[in-house]
């Protein structure tokens, strides 16, 4: 039984390399990062494809697009400058489809809402037979039922481009839940007295374990041994 198990085990994964090779060859490739990673791809055309901690994209190049889809989380992208390519390139999220010509944007999936941040240069966005452009500065965030609204962009939008996670005077409960979506062990607050205390700092996500106890102790907490979590009471 258990020679059956290896053997069926060893040609599911023979078919995910060769399945791999296969849209690769077709010019899809797909991207993705764990929890607490962040990772920088250069796609086909010189273009850069930057992924934030858990999130994943499809990359679907050919002879007339140079399609993006983002499947979940937040991605920087940085369109190529080679005047000499004529393809549009396109991200899509959640039905939002955007369009650049050389910029540099950030495309975010949270919460169902989709956010389209612009670094340098306008895109266009296209959703629910609408047309919005956008330029550098501002936020676009639209909705599920296709209602758009356009903020002042937020160091918080793009803090993570810095290697930064921007805690901006947010009580500690939501600054934990930002937190743990960098760590593999999760932080806990055990004394729910402390969670609404509001805390205002700049993290960096090379530094992220050491810099949260000292986040912790200098608001009074201390750490408490609780398996398979990092406790604070």
């Amino acid at each position: 039984m258990l020679i059956i198990l290896l053997v069926f085990l060893t040609i599911l994964a023979g078919y995910g390399v060769y399945n791999a090779i296969l849209m690769k060859a077709k010019g899809v490739e797909e991207h993705y990062t764990h929890r607490g990673e962040i990772k920088q791809y250069s796609l086909r055309d010189g273009s850069q494809l930057k992924l934030d901690t858990e999130s994943r994209a499809v990359v679907a190049y050919d002879n007339g697009s140079r399609a993006v889809e983002l499947l979940s989380g937040r991605a920087r992208f940085a369109v190529s400058e080679n005047r000499e390519e004529q393809r549009p390139f396109r991200v899509t999220a959640n039905g939002v489809r955007v369009e650049s010509g050389n910029g540099n944007f950030v495309v975010d999936i949270a919460d169902n809402k989709v956010s389209v941040c612009p670094l340098d240069e306008t895109v266009t966005t296209f959703f629910n037979g609408k047309t919005e452009t956008v330029g550098p500065g501002q936020r676009l965030e639209i909705l599920p039922e296709g209602r758009a609204k356009v903020f002042q962009r937020q160091y918080t939008d793009i803090d993570w481009l810095s290697g930064s996670l921007v805690l901006n005077n947010i009580p500690l409960s939501e600054a934990i839940e930002m937190i743990n979506s960098y760590r593999a062990v999760p932080v806990v607050l055990l004394n729910n007295d402390k969670k609404d205390i509001i805390v205002d700092r700049v993290l960096h996500l090379s530094r992220l374990d050491e810099e949260v106890e000292e986040m912790m102790r200098s608001l009074g907490l201390t750490r408490e041994s609780l398996p398979g979590s990092e406790a604070y009471r």
